[in-house]
Protein backbone atom coordinates (compact mmCIF):
# COMPACT_ATOMS: atom_id res chain seq x y z
CA UNK A 1 0.00 0.00 0.00
CA UNK A 2 3.15 2.31 1.03
CA UNK A 3 4.03 2.01 -2.99
CA UNK A 4 1.04 3.34 -4.07
CA UNK A 5 0.86 5.89 -2.21
CA UNK A 6 4.34 6.92 -3.36
CA UNK A 7 3.48 6.45 -6.89
CA UNK A 8 0.53 8.28 -6.86
CA UNK A 9 2.38 11.13 -5.32
CA UNK A 10 5.18 10.52 -7.83
CA UNK A 11 2.08 11.06 -10.11
CA UNK A 12 1.41 14.25 -8.81
CA UNK A 13 4.85 15.88 -8.48
CA UNK A 14 5.82 15.21 -11.60
CA UNK A 15 3.84 17.74 -13.97
CA UNK A 16 4.63 20.66 -11.14
CA UNK A 17 8.82 19.18 -11.72
CA UNK A 18 8.54 19.26 -15.37
CA UNK A 19 6.70 22.84 -15.16
CA UNK A 20 9.74 24.15 -13.08
CA UNK A 21 12.52 22.45 -15.37
CA UNK A 22 10.99 24.64 -18.06
CA UNK A 23 8.84 22.01 -19.98
CA UNK A 24 6.84 23.20 -22.86
CA UNK A 25 2.87 23.68 -22.28
CA UNK A 26 2.15 21.09 -25.16
CA UNK A 27 4.32 18.61 -22.68
CA UNK A 28 2.66 19.39 -19.99
CA UNK A 29 -0.58 18.91 -20.85
CA UNK A 30 -0.19 15.42 -22.73
CA UNK A 31 2.02 14.35 -19.52
CA UNK A 32 -1.13 15.27 -17.21
CA UNK A 33 -3.37 13.38 -19.12
CA UNK A 34 -1.00 10.15 -19.28
CA UNK A 35 -1.05 10.59 -15.46
CA UNK A 36 -4.79 10.85 -15.17
CA UNK A 37 -4.89 7.01 -16.36
CA UNK A 38 -2.21 6.25 -14.07
CA UNK A 39 -3.86 7.65 -11.17
CA UNK A 40 -7.07 6.43 -11.63
CA UNK A 41 -6.13 2.52 -12.53
CA UNK A 42 -4.16 2.94 -8.93
CA UNK A 43 -6.63 4.13 -7.19
CA UNK A 44 -9.99 2.06 -9.06
CA UNK A 45 -7.62 -1.05 -8.21
CA UNK A 46 -6.17 0.07 -4.73
CA UNK A 47 -8.71 1.90 -3.03
CA UNK A 48 -11.66 1.18 -4.49
CA UNK A 49 -10.57 -2.39 -4.21
CA UNK A 50 -11.31 -3.69 -7.95
CA UNK A 51 -8.90 -5.90 -8.24
CA UNK A 52 -11.20 -9.13 -7.14
CA UNK A 53 -14.31 -7.69 -9.13
CA UNK A 54 -15.48 -9.32 -11.65
CA UNK A 55 -13.86 -8.50 -15.08
CA UNK A 56 -16.56 -6.32 -16.31
CA UNK A 57 -17.34 -4.18 -13.33
CA UNK A 58 -13.12 -3.68 -12.94
CA UNK A 59 -13.16 -2.64 -16.70
CA UNK A 60 -16.16 -0.02 -16.20
CA UNK A 61 -14.27 1.19 -13.39
CA UNK A 62 -10.95 1.97 -14.83
CA UNK A 63 -12.95 2.71 -18.57
CA UNK A 64 -14.02 5.99 -17.19
CA UNK A 65 -10.62 7.69 -17.32
CA UNK A 66 -9.36 7.15 -20.87
CA UNK A 67 -12.37 7.51 -22.29
CA UNK A 68 -12.49 10.93 -20.69
CA UNK A 69 -8.70 11.41 -21.26
CA UNK A 70 -8.97 10.61 -25.02
CA UNK A 71 -12.55 13.16 -24.95
CA UNK A 72 -10.41 16.01 -23.42
CA UNK A 73 -7.75 15.43 -25.76
CA UNK A 74 -9.61 15.50 -28.37
CA UNK A 75 -10.88 19.43 -27.48
CA UNK A 76 -7.56 20.36 -26.70
CA UNK A 77 -6.16 18.86 -30.25
CA UNK A 78 -8.73 20.78 -31.87
CA UNK A 79 -8.51 24.32 -29.83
Amino acid sequence: MLAVYIALMVCTMTPVIAMQAGADASVLVWLVFALVIVKAVLLVDHFMEMRHAPVGWRVAAQAWAPVVVVVVAGFHAMG
